[in-house]
C-alpha cells in the first residue's frame, strides 16, 4: 500500500460536495463517474486508496447506476443524509438537462454523424475506465493470490456474466484455499 492509503482522511463541506458532484455530473456520463470522483478524492485527502476500493466495491455491488450509488454513498459517508441527497441531486441534474437538450439537437442531425459521435464517446469512456482500474489494481493487488482471485472474478463476472453474489460464492473459497496453502509453505 502507498502512503496515501494509510493517512487520515478529511471530509468536504456540503457546498464542496454539491460543487464536486454538479461539476462531475456536467462533464461525465454513466459508468465513468468513479473515474472522475475517486482521483479527486485521493488527491484532496478525502479518501485513502483502501476507502476508494471499498466505495467501488459497494457501489458496483448495489443495484442502480454508478453515478447515483457513488454520489449517495460518498455524500452520506461525508455529511450523512443531507450529503447523500444533495450529492445525488447534484450529479443527476446536469446530465438530465444535457440529455434533454442533446436529444433535441441530435434529432436534427444525420444518423451517421450521431453514430460516429456515440462511438467516440464509448471509446473515450473505455479508456478512462481502464486507466482508473489500472491505478486501483496496482495499489490493491500485492501478491499472486490477489492477482489470481482478481483474474478469476474478472473471468466469472466480466466474461461469463456470472452474477456478482454467485461469483463471490465461487471466488471466496478459492481465495481461502490459496491462502491456506500459502500459510503452510
Amino acid at each position: 500500500m502507498s502512503n496515501a492509503s494509510t493517512k487520515q482522511t478529511t471530509s468536504p463541506s456540503l457546498g464542496v460536495i454539491v460543487a464536486l458532484f454538479a461539476g462531475i455530473g456536467a462533464r461525465a456520463f454513466g459508468g465513468s463517474i468513479p473515474t472522475h470522483v475517486l482521483p479527486i478524492c485521493l488527491k484532496r485527502g478525502w479518501l485513502t486508496d483502501r476507502e476508494c476500493l471499498e466505495v467501488l466495491n459497494w457501489c458496483r455491488s448495489l443495484p442502480g447506476t454508478g453515478a447515483t450509488n457513488i454520489s449517495a454513498y460518498l455524500g452520506y459517508y461525508w455529511q450523512k443524509t443531507k450529503g447523500a441527497v444533495l450529492a445525488t441531486l447534484a450529479v443527476t441534474l446536469p446530465g438530465s438537462v444535457a440529455i434533454l437538450v442533446g436529444a433535441k439537437l441530435l434529432s436534427q442531425l444525420p444518423e451517421q454523424i450521431v453514430q460516429a459521435s456515440l462511438t467516440a464517446v464509448v471509446a473515450a469512456s473505455i479508456g478512462i475506465l481502464l486507466e482508473l482500474n489500472w491505478k486501483l489494481a496496482k495499489s490493491a493487488i500485492t501478491d499472486y493470490i490477489q492477482f489470481l482471485v482478481a483474474i478469476a472474478a474478472f473471468v466469472l463476472v466480466g466474461i461469463l456474466r456470472v452474477p456478482i453474489p454467485l461469483a463471490l460464492v465461487i471466488v471466496v473459497p478459492f481465495a481461502w484455499h490459496l491462502n491456506q496453502k500459502k500459510l503452510k509453505e
